[in-house]
């Protein structure tokens, strides 16, 4: 990982971070004041499962992987994220472990705010900071929304192969 020493460049990669997006360039410069840019290489870890997570992560550029460490230790791929997309955003209303690794899939460029950086933002800048907070619960919410989604499919496939089963045993038991 490396840290960048100029981040104001990033002024317009920024604003098309989805949670940035409603901020004005006054307001998206206070972010980039109180973030700090991090590049990191194909395979290099940005967060870890398990970790107590005190930061927000959005991908500025290049693609990352999350996963998860299932009870056999393995990991599994639960989906990509790409440009403007935000990961972490719950470190920010607690500090509880990751639920989960970000890991870079290409060389990949990061924002990272931390929690007391952004406090000080939300009290110092109440306009833009409540446009932010919107935001961050917005993205939250969205996410929830296809977790349940994806959960759903689950139990939906679950049902499926339980009616596949019975179809099963039904041509076996009437084939005897």
């Amino acid at each position: 990982m490396i840290k960048e020493a100029n981040i104001l460049q990033y002024l317009k990669k920024i604003k098309t971070i989805q949670i940035f997006h409603w901020l004005n360039e006054d307001e998206l410069q206070k972010i980039l004041l109180i973030s700090s840019i991090l590049h990191f290489k194909k395979g290099e870890v940005i967060i870890s499962q398990d970790d107590i997570g005190d930061a927000l992560y959005a991908l500025v550029s290049g693609e990352a992987i999350i996963s998860i460490r299932d009870l056999k230790g393995q990991n599994i791929n639960i989906c990509n994220i790409q440009p403007g997309e935000s990961f972490g955003e719950a470190a920010i209303f607690m500090a509880a472990k990751r639920t989960a690794t970000v890991t870079a899939d290409t060389d990949t460029t990061v924002i990272q705010t931390n929690r007391k950086d952004l406090i000080y933002f939300f009290r110092n800048y109440p306009h833009a900071g409540n446009k932010l907070l919107m935001l961050m619960i917005l993205n939250l919410i969205n996410k929830l929304k296809h977790a349940n989604e994806d959960l759903i499919l689950e139990k939906q496939s679950d049902v499926d192969l339980a009616y596949v089963d019975s179809l099963i045993h039904d041509f076996i038991t009437q084939c005897k």
